[in-house]
């Protein structure tokens, strides 16, 4: 009975460690499976979509500007001196003929009265030289008279050529007081001129821009015209310098629609259009620029000279076609975290698609739809492909749940 039970003990006992390692090996292998096979995905992300719709783009290049008249004169003086009187100041509406300054006449006066003394010096020369004419003349004349009634013996040859030499002298000195006397003339207009340049006119009706003058400050106009005043012609007809990068000048045109904000009115945009596109470049902190010109009416007089400007010029206009934000365009799904037991892998993102598409979000999973590029504005972008349709929900980017 002994052996016999000590058996039954060891079946036992050997069933059990059997049952023991299967538990292990069930446990091992649930483990293992936790470990090593995904489980279902953690659902942490929503995604942002918008409806897609048809419409106009309106394709633009950006640009700076500043705000200019259209017209501009600059008033100097052609006379020096100390300036004696100034009638205008900044922002002043003139008329053409206007005095806007006066020099310190007295030196130009003191010329005047010279050049005439002058003229009066001479033209009593020229009296001089005309009575020693008409005296040598007649001796000539009495000369002629001798030679007929003496039948040529008088008077001697010496004697003529006495008498008609001092003749053609006499005649030869009035013809340079004459000389003298226009010179002396043209002195006297010259100085008049310089003393009438003593007062200094608008030459247009306009306003007063920029006044650089001060009375008693000293002007010297000797090798270049000192700018006083500037004047300009109409403040309600203003222009646009916009300066245009090289990359984009190609697509700038003569007659292309503009619009264009100032920070004075965030809110306003004026409209516009372009005129004139200059060939001739300037180069500013390395860039090259070429220079737009845009006229506009400015009859409010809300706009003024030097205001700077952000400009959008209407390059093209693309009609109904797809109009998508270009974050669409942009858009890279990321993949959800893969649930494991003790780790879940990192958010992962999709590889870059060289080729344009969008995803299109269709129950709840995203799809990527290939789509042809018609042009950019903005933050938006003109598409066109046969896989979409309008209202389509097009994923902008994705979110996650809070």
């Amino acid at each position: 009975m002994q052996e016999m039970q000590k058996v039954i003990d060891y079946k036992n006992r050997g069933l059990l460690w059997k049952f023991l390692l299967i538990v292990f090996l069930l446990v091992l292998g649930f483990i293992g499976y936790k470990i090593f096979v995904p489980q279902e995905q953690e659902n942490d992300f929503t995604y942002v979509t918008e409806p897609i719709k048809k419409g106009n783009l309106l394709m633009s290049v950006s640009a700076t500007g500043n705000i200019q008249p259209v017209e501009t004169i600059s008033v100097g003086s052609e006379a020096s001196g100390i300036i004696k009187d100034v009638f205008v100041d900044y922002n002043d509406v003139v008329k053409k003929g206007q005095i806007l300054a006066r020099i310190d006449k007295t030196k130009y006066e003191s010329a005047v009265n010279k050049t005439k003394a002058s003229l009066a010096v001479v033209q009593a020369s020229l009296e001089n030289m005309e009575a020693l004419l008409y005296a040598a003349n007649a001796t000539i004349k009495r000369d002629e008279m001798l030679q007929k009634s003496s039948k040529g013996t008088l008077p001697s040859k010496s004697d003529w050529d006495k008498d008609w030499s001092a003749f053609l002298v006499a005649k030869a000195q009035v013809t340079s007081a004459k000389a003298q006397i226009n010179q002396a003339k043209q002195d006297v207009i010259s100085a008049e001129y310089d003393l009438k340049k003593t007062n200094i006119y608008s030459p247009v009706d306009g306003t007063i821009l920029v006044r650089s003058v001060d009375s008693g400050q000293t002007v010297t106009a000797s090798f270049q015209t000192p700018v006083l005043f500037l004047i300009a012609k109409d403040l309600t007809k203003m222009e646009l310098q916009a300066s245009i990068d090289e990359a984009d000048i190609s697509k700038v045109q003569e007659e292309q629609n503009a619009s264009f904000s100032v920070e004075a009115y965030p809110e306003m945009f004026f409209h516009t259009q372009i005129n004139q596109v200059r060939v001739n470049s300037a180069i500013v902190d390395g860039v090259v620029t070429f220079l737009a010109i845009m006229d506009f009416n400015n009859s409010q007089l809300l706009l003024k000279p030097g205001m700077s400007a952000d400009i959008d010029i209407t390059i093209k206009t693309i009609t109904n076609k797809f109009i998508v934000s270009k974050a669409a365009l942009l858009y890279i799904p990321v993949k959800a975290k893969v649930k494991k037991f003790l780790f879940s892998n990192p958010d992962e993102k999709i590889k870059i698609d060289p080729k344009p598409h969008v995803w299109v979000l269709e129950n709840n999973k995203p799809k990527k739809v290939y789509v042809k590029i018609l042009g950019n504005s903005a933050t938006n972008s003109a598409i066109e492909s046969d896989e979409l349709k309008e209202n389509d929900a097009i994923i902008i980017t994705q979110e996650k749940r809070k």
